[in-house]
């Protein structure tokens, strides 16, 4: 029962990020008619790119596995091991959270480390 429902809250994440996913990708037709020439972004503009979508999926994920924590703590109906669980659940989406918006600043820091 639990594997089926991370794999419902996994699969509503992707369902929700699918569609901005594809809006954000360029299939690159307009160079093919313009001779094949590739972008003007550096190999570091790229990894932040690459960085900040991630963050944006991850950020989705734990949203939705941080209303998970709460409704299970609003339906426990005074059973402890429900409510320990929703608040572990919770705790770990804050930790999960500041994770992942520090992650941008530390991958700039260590670009800005690496490429000067």
């Amino acid at each position: 029962m639990q594997l089926m429902k991370k794999a419902g809250f996994i699969s509503l994440a992707s369902l929700a990020t699918l569609e901005q996913s594809f809006a954000a990708i360029n299939f690159g037709g307009w160079n093919v008619q313009w001779n094949v020439s590739g972008t003007s972004n550096t190999a570091d503009t790229a990894i932040q790119n690459l960085v900040g979508n991630a963050m944006l999926f991850l950020g989705i994920l734990a949203v939705m596995f941080g209303l998970y924590g709460g409704f299970l703590i609003l339906t426990a109906a005074w059973e402890d091991d429900k409510v320990k669980k929703g608040k572990t659940i919770l705790i770990q989406v804050a930790i999960g959270l500041v994770v992942i918006f520090l992650a941008n600043s530390i991958v700039q820091w260590v670009l800005s480390k690496i490429l000067v």
